[in-house]
């Protein structure tokens, strides 16, 4: 999937894109519950998720469905 984010919380921000997947196989993932990681590696918490106002540019239809159960579709 594709999302982009704000690249600075300052009113003359510019979006970036960054490609991501939806995984329980990472070490942010707990009980099983689906986190997203970006292409580095990384995983987005709520916190980031909120305060970089990501958003999803292109997705899977099953990809949309796992982020309305996580609560951010």
């Amino acid at each position: 999937m594709q999302l982009s984010y704000l690249v600075s919380p300052f009113e003359n921000s510019f979006r970036k894109t960054v490609k991501a997947s939806i995984t329980t196989e990472h070490s942010m993932s707990s009980y099983g519950q689906p986190v997203i990681v970006l292409e580095d590696g990384g995983a987005i918490d709520l916190m980031s998720w909120v305060g970089c106002g990501y958003k999803v540019v292109r997705a899977s239809e099953q990809e949309k469905t796992a982020l309305a159960h996580m609560g951010l579709l």
